[in-house]
This record gives C-alpha cells, sequence and structure tokens, in this order.
C-alpha cells in the first residue's frame, strides 16, 4: 500500500508567543507532490498576489521568498538535508523529515498526519484542494494586507536612494540571549555591516483594534529585548507608521505609538516630507 502524508506550512508572526498560522499545505506520495499555498497564483506556481497575503504575515517580501523556496524544493530533482548534507530525491521518505529541517525563524513545515485511504496519483490535486479547503482557508478570517503601506514605504526608500545603499538588507536577523536563550528577531530593513547603524520595523496601522494591540504587544516585546541586551539603541531604531490623522485621534493608535514610540523614533510615512528625510539622512551613512 501506498502511503500519502500531508504536512502544514506554518508562519508564526510572533516567536516569543509562538502561535503558528497555516498558510500551506503539502501532499506528499511516492507518485507525486502537490501543494497549495494561500496568496499563491493558482495558474503562475511559485508566485505570490502581493494583495491576497494574509494580514498576520508582517513581511511580504520574506513570504514571497518562502512560498518560492518551497515551490522549487518539490519540483527540484531533489534537496539537501541541512543534517548531514545528503541528498535527497522528493520521491524518497526522508524527503519529509529534510523538507522540515528547513525550517528558519517566522517560516517552518510539520508533518500532519497520514490518509489512510490507497490514493492514486490522478486524485493527488483533489486531496491537495481538500486539505487546502479544511486546515488553511478556513482559518484566515482576517484583515487584509495593506498593500498600499508597502508600496508607498519601498517607494519612498527608492526615492530617497536609501535601498541602494551598500549596507541596506531587507529582513534583518539580530539575537540576542534573554535568561539562557537564544532569540532571533527580524527588522524589516537596516543599514548594517557588523555594526546596526539604522534599523527600521514596519508597522502599518491595522482597522481592528484586536490586531493591533497584537502586533503592538509582538513589536514591543522585541524592542524591550533587544534594547535591554544592547543589541539596539533607540535613537538608531526607526518605527515606520502609516497614520492617518482620524487614525491618530483614536486612543488605542495613540496608546501604541507612544508606547512604540519610548522604545525608537517614530516616522509616518504619510508624511512624505518627514520619511524622505529619514531615509535620505540613511542613504548618506558612511558604507563600511
Amino acid at each position: 500500500m501506498t502511503t500519502t502524508k500531508y504536512l502544514l506550512a506554518k508562519y508564526i508572526p510572533d516567536l516569543q508567543r509562538f502561535e503558528p498560522r497555516n498558510v500551506g499545505i503539502i501532499v506528499w506520495s511516492p507518485l507525486g507532490i502537490e501543494a497549495r499555498f494561500l496568496a499563491e497564483y493558482p495558474d503562475r506556481l511559485g508566485e505570490v498576489d502581493g494583495r491576497s497575503i494574509p494580514g498576520f504575515v508582517t513581511s511580504a517580501s520574506a513570504y514571497r521568498q518562502w512560498i518560492r523556496y518551497w515551490r522549487d524544493a518539490i519540483a527540484g530533482s531533489s534537496i539537501r538535508s541541512l543534517v548531514g548534507g545528503n541528498v535527497v530525491s522528493p520521491s524518497f521518505p526522508g524527503f519529509i523529515e529534510t523538507l522540515q529541517q528547513t525550517a528558519r525563524g517566522n517560516f517552518a513545515v510539520v508533518d500532519a498526519g497520514s490518509v489512510l485511504d490507497e490514493i492514486s496519483e490522478e486524485e493527488l490535486p483533489a486531496l491537495a484542494e481538500q486539505l487546502f479547503a479544511q486546515l488553511i482557508e478556513a482559518n484566515t478570517a482576517e484583515e487584509p494586507r495593506n498593500i498600499g503601506f508597502d508600496k508607498l514605504c519601498d517607494s519612498l526608500m527608492i526615492q530617497a536612494q536609501l535601498k541602494h545603499h551598500r549596507n541596506f538588507h531587507d529582513r534583518y536577523p539580530v539575537s540576542c540571549s534573554f535568561r539562557g536563550v537564544d532569540e532571533e528577531f527580524f527588522f524589516s530593513h537596516a543599514i548594517a555591516n557588523g555594526t546596526l547603524e539604522r534599523a527600521y520595523q514596519r508597522f502599518p496601522i491595522p482597522k481592528q483594534k484586536s490586531q493591533l494591540q497584537k502586533n503592538r504587544d509582538a513589536t514591543a516585546w522585541m524592542l524591550e529585548r533587544l534594547l535591554n541586551a544592547n543589541v539596539i539603541t533607540s535613537d538608531r531604531t526607526v518605527l515606520l507608521v502609516d497614520a492617518t490623522p482620524d487614525q491618530l485621534s483614536q486612543a488605542e493608535v495613540d496608546k501604541s505609538i507612544r508606547l512604540l514610540g519610548s522604545m525608537s523614533r517614530v516616522v509616518n510615512i504619510l508624511n512624505e516630507t518627514e520619511a524622505l528625510a529619514e531615509f535620505g539622512a540613511a542613504a548618506q551613512l558612511p558604507a563600511h
């Protein structure tokens, strides 16, 4: 009997709370592999529709990279194990474990179970659709991602020549130790080359109060840990927001910005003059 297994691709918005969200399904059989991922174009596998990325995903660019990575791994003739360096074929059962070993930061693949019934190669697509509908799509009712924020932020950075800086990084990792436990966090952008000269964290203002509170608490946790570990300084750390005048008048938004502003500088990208001044100054930092 041919055993068909399935794995869940997960995204973990907050590594401290560790509340993973399902973003994809991978169905494995010696006969073939089928996969479905949130926001992926059905007719252009590996490509992501930015407008459909769930709101709980904090980095659209990282999400795109991981969907492409998983697709390439599934479609390739082999994948190299991170433990031992062995090359494993997708048709070999060890492929499942090897794929799980690729987990990094906010992204992971976990073994979710097996299908007891005999599944033919022709039935794999339908099974993937069924599992995707049951385990993924049903659990994604959340505020859509603010694509306008990402586009405006990218546009302003390009206009200020910030992205051309030799030491500019997207999704920059920083680590610290808390009570003997090593933790890794990611900034949206950074100017760094050994020394962290500038760290930027995107913080789009969601419409839902509960989502705002969750995002604020996760960001505050990260900033507090890194400040206490002397990994960052508040004057070199910048929170990027997109708060409208109406939002700024709301108590919860004001509270969030004041709290996070006590640990970093805050730049409202809707004030383009202010944003361009900040990005332009960072673009002039010496390249080491």
